[in-house]
């Protein structure tokens, strides 16, 4: 049998949370694709001691894998919500008992942190745990893309044993196709615009516009070609977006991607890459980026250096080249909305 590990707290086991989109999405796929859930159900381990949270942690999740039989799958959603420093010697324990285990990766710190950034010594013990030991064990691991795949290599974790996603999918419900788009309508920024993970908003230069979407703009500090329609739930958000591309940028410069979340998009697939081409938009990223690779293989979308470049890069644009891109991001739009690339990589597993 296949399953997937469901991670739930016992208080509040209905509730979806929007951050979650891309775990919930996951779920539904696997589930489609014949996965049971195996669920992994905490108290609420904030409100206990550190000793009493791991312990608790590792009961629940001892408890859920004794559950599996010899044969068996399990898909890991990492890193994990409930995980505690005996995860690695419970998925040790239950590879001996012939359980197959699985990683799909949503997040990897040791990228996020890996160029020397100050790091709390409790945060480089759980990494080092958590993701060097955790990820050693997996039978196999869905890494974002090969530029994270070589880096997981070079960590010295067998290159056969991980799969490229290429890129999240997004499902939409009620999706609805966008139509008549122009090169020369807004720019579309959609998330956390908070100072520390999007301070370039606050530094633009003057051309082109861009249309804001999401939590933590200081409306304050907004500039003359910015415009603000606030925050979205994720399935209504693709509905809402009104532009002619959909930036992929982080950072606190327009110059180009800086700081801990800027130069992490040279190693991570940005989720919300997938949100934009799921509602038919063509992308603008970070000629650096991971995801540079992916766009321009694809041709759904432009890459540029800085968003200095943007407004040039845009007019050089004939109207058939940007209608190209559109045509390009709405065949990978389907393709994100049926869920076919993490269909695929399943497939892929060894």
């Amino acid at each position: 049998m296949k399953y997937y590990l469901k991670e739930e707290f016992l208080h509040d086991v209905n509730v979806k949370n929007a951050g979650n989109k891309a775990r919930n999405d996951v779920e539904s796929i696997v589930k489609e694709e014949g996965y049971h859930p195996l669920v992994l159900s905490v108290d609420n381990w904030y409100q206990m001691s550190t000793l009493a949270a791991q312990r608790h942690k590792a009961k629940a999740f001892g408890q859920a894998l004794d559950q599996l039989k010899q044969g068996d799958e399990l898909l890991i959603q990492f890193p994990m919500l409930h995980h505690s420093f005996f995860t690695t010697f419970l998925v040790k324990k239950a590879r001996k008992r012939g359980i197959k285990i699985n990683f799909i990766i949503h997040d990897l710190d040791a990228l996020r942190f890996m160029n020397g950034q100050a790091v709390p010594l409790k945060h480089r013990i759980r990494m080092k745990i958590q993701e060097s030991g955790l990820l050693a064990e997996a039978d196999g691991i869905i890494a974002h893309n090969p530029i994270m795949k070589s880096v997981l290599v070079d960590k010295g974790i067998a290159e056969d044993k991980i799969v490229s996603l290429g890129i999240f999918d997004y499902l939409i419900p009620n999706f609805q196709e966008k139509s008549g788009q122009t090169k020369d309508q807004p720019m579309i920024v959609a998330g956390n615009l908070a100072q520390e993970k999007a301070g370039y908003l606050y530094g633009l230069p003057a051309e082109p516009a861009y249309n804001l979407y999401g939590v933590g703009f200081d409306e304050s500090r907004a500039l003359e070609n910015e415009t603000y329609f606030g925050s979205f739930l994720p399935d209504e958000l693709p509905a809402a977006l009104e532009g002619g591309f959909g930036l992929v940028w982080d950072g606190d410069s327009a110059e180009t991607c800086s700081g801990v979340f800027g130069e992490y998009l040279r190693y991570n697939n940005s989720h919300k890459a997938s949100l934009y081409l799921a509602s038919g938009l063509p992308l603008v990223v970070w000629k650096q980026s991971a995801l540079s690779h992916f766009v321009l293989e694809k041709g759904c979308g432009i890459a540029v250096e800085s968003l200095h470049d943007l407004k040039e890069t845009i007019d050089n644009l004939s109207d058939a080249d940007y209608q190209d891109l559109v045509d390009n991001a709405k065949r990978v739009g389907q393709e994100i909305r049926d869920g076919h690339y993490l269909k695929t990589a399943l497939k892929h597993l060894s």
